[in-house]
């Protein structure tokens, strides 16, 4: 299935109200810009198993919180990241995401059923939120995931940080081929060298997208 635009926007905006960052002051965010798949500041294209046929970046305070979102397989499932640089997410997030209720609640709210929850655990360390099989309100079946983790390893600039999470991330796919979506979960880092994953991205499988089709007005 390939998702139209009001579905994900609807799955994910809990998420960005989720998002509310220590000491960060509400500035707007920038447009999104599409970049090269090698550009992305996380690994997800390397570490999803189906392809990621498009990024997107945007960020708001000179980059102090950035977010990215990757599409799945044309439009078969969308990641969305929100990552803060020097900073980090406040304990109520923390508490949120590690809360099976809310989870619950978040795609319920959304006409999304979840079951089969499974905590994420993370190679880099802190991580809290679930991943878990879903069905769409039409029946059709898919998989989601919403959790934080620490993708900074060192400590952040203020003499507070208590190694609090930086990173809230969603996933929904509901495509053909399964996504190993507790690879994803754990696997997902920082890029510490953006040159040679840029590099290494050119060799990731790929995948040819339908293009969309034209509004009438717009044909010629």
């Amino acid at each position: 299935m390939k998702f139209d635009k009001f579905t994900f926007l609807a799955v994910i905006a809990g998420a960005l109200v989720l998002s509310a960052c220590q000491t960060t002051r509400d500035y707007a965010f920038s447009e999104w810009q599409e970049m090269p798949i090698g550009k992305s500041r996380f690994n997800v294209p390397s570490v999803s198993s189906v392809p990621v046929t498009k990024l997107e970046q945007n960020d708001r305070n000179n980059g102090q919180v950035q977010n990215e979102k990757w599409e799945l397989a044309c439009g078969q499932g969308y990641v969305t990241l929100q990552y803060t640089f020097d900073v980090w997410f406040k304990q109520s997030v923390e508490q949120d995401l590690d809360n099976r209720e809310e989870f619950t609640s978040h795609f319920r709210e959304r006409s999304i059923e979840v079951s089969n929850l499974k905590k994420v655990s993370n190679q880099n360390g802190k991580s809290m939120g679930y991943m878990a099989d879903a069905k769409l309100s039409d029946d059709t079946s898919c998989q989601v995931a919403m959790f934080g983790f620490r993708a900074t390893s060192n400590s952040k600039i203020y003499d507070n940080d208590r190694g609090g999470i930086d990173a809230v991330v969603n996933a929904i796919y509901c495509g053909s081929k399964p996504l190993d979506m507790e690879k994803l979960t754990s696997q997902i880092t920082l890029v510490e060298n953006r040159d040679a994953y840029a590099v290494a991205a050119q060799n990731l499988p790929t995948m040819e997208c339908t293009p969309k089709a034209k509004n009438p007005e717009q044909a010629s």
